[in-house]
């Protein structure tokens, strides 16, 4: 599972680490109750939507 960590509160510097084969959506509306990860608040703001982020597996 993603961890996040936050640091900073004038300007937050938020950093997700994943697993390889990991997938996450994480929010660009800056709405989520989830944030950083997306809940599909978006939708209720036109044009925009979420960015979908995975570590690849090395094989």
């Amino acid at each position: 599972m993603a961890e996040v960590e936050t640091k900073g509160s004038d300007h937050p510097l938020t950093t997700v680490k994943l697993e390889p084969g990991e997938k996450v959506a994480l929010c660009r509306c800056f709405a989520s109750a989830k944030f950083p990860f997306c809940d599909g608040t978006h939708t209720q703001h036109p044009g925009r939507g979420p960015a979908v982020v995975e570590a690849v597996k090395k094989e």
